[in-house]
């Protein structure tokens, strides 16, 4: 496959989540994510097919003159969740000279509590989807007065186990309101997973002296709402709405004295994000924001609808390399 002779002057920008070394596949090996060695060899492709750009190039591609060379596209790489996994990743990258922006959930430096997905990929990791679906059931039971009405919804585990897990992940996005989802899996993450790591916020998400680390090593730190939420598809009120926006980057700018101009939308969906008019009426403030939709990002892209792609735990580097021109061919 090759670039369209009439490729847009535009970047690719890449979402990884989990970037897993040897012992983190053996103490969880549940959790799918880009092996080392495979990211390794992605960086390898990427530095040979694409122009690898830091976040002030594309602050400056969405702002000012900066533009790609004919029959060149840019690539920026992020990184979602605020893993433990993301400091490894950083130190790859900054041997290499390439800047990536990481999106944090602020809960997890300033209450130290884990973001609401990666409570649930830990805890099935760790103890499997039965014994996970038990502590959901007595959780909801003890929280939830409409218990029975979702009893039904979970009691069938023998059928397609991702089949369920989509399920778990869509009731606890869509189907629970925020504060509900919270309390129920912070129940769960307390008494499954807690009680058996006291160590569990270090394995899960990093710490801050990592933050200030990557931060020392030319990366950037952007906001990826303050508990991992659905921004677009929640009924917040104007202060929830701060709380979940506004006070993650006054709470990052101020602990690590940087300026945090990036945010990227939990879940990326155009269901879960504000339109670039919502986002910036309520903001005024931050200067790009990412979705996971899969496009090219060009001069007529919105800077608060930026498109990435997720790479996946199949996508070998000769893989990801054919989707990546496949979006940039526009097909």
């Amino acid at each position: 496959m090759t670039f369209s002779p009439n490729t847009p002057n535009g970047y690719l920008s890449l979402c990884y989540h989990y970037i897993r070394d040897n012992s983190a596949e053996q103490s969880f090996p549940r959790i799918l994510g880009t092996s080392v060695d495979e990211f390794e060899k992605h960086i390898e492709m990427f530095s040979k097919n694409f122009k690898l750009i830091s976040p002030s190039d594309a602050l400056s591609f969405s702002y000012d003159n900066y533009n790609f060379k004919e029959n060149e596209t840019g690539l920026l790489l992020t990184f979602d969740d605020g893993l433990s996994d993301h400091y490894l990743a950083a130190k790859i990258l900054a041997k290499q000279g390439i800047k990536a922006i990481f999106f944090i959930p602020t809960c997890i430096l300033k209450d130290e509590l884990p973001a609401n997905p990666i409570i649930i990929h830990y805890c099935i990791a760790k103890f499997g989807l039965s014994t996970f679906l038990n502590f959901l059931k007595s959780s909801l039971e003890k929280n939830f007065k409409d218990f029975n009405k979702f009893n039904e919804k979970f009691s069938y585990v023998d059928g397609n186990y991702d089949e369920v897990i989509q399920k778990i992940k869509y009731f606890f996005k869509y189907e629970l309101d925020e504060k509900l989802s919270r309390l129920i899996l912070l129940d769960i993450y307390e008494n499954m997973f807690h009680n058996e790591f006291p160590n569990a916020m270090e394995i899960m998400h990093l710490t801050k002296n990592q933050v200030s680390e990557m931060i020392e090593m030319g990366h950037s730190i952007g906001t990826h709402t303050h508990s991992h939420i659905s921004i677009g598809s929640s009924n917040l009120k104007v202060n929830e709405l701060n709380f979940e926006i506004i006070q993650p980057k006054n709470y990052l700018e101020t602990t690590f004295e940087i300026k945090s101009d990036f945010m990227s939308y939990p879940f990326g969906k155009s269901v879960d994000c504000l339109s670039s008019k919502e986002l910036i009426i309520r903001t005024n403030s931050y200067k790009l924001a990412f979705t996971v939709e899969e496009i090219l990002n060009t001069k007529s892209t919105s800077p608060f609808e930026l498109g990435r792609y997720m790479p996946t735990s199949f996508d070998t580097s000769e893989l990801l390399y054919k989707k990546m021109i496949t979006m940039i061919n526009g097909n």
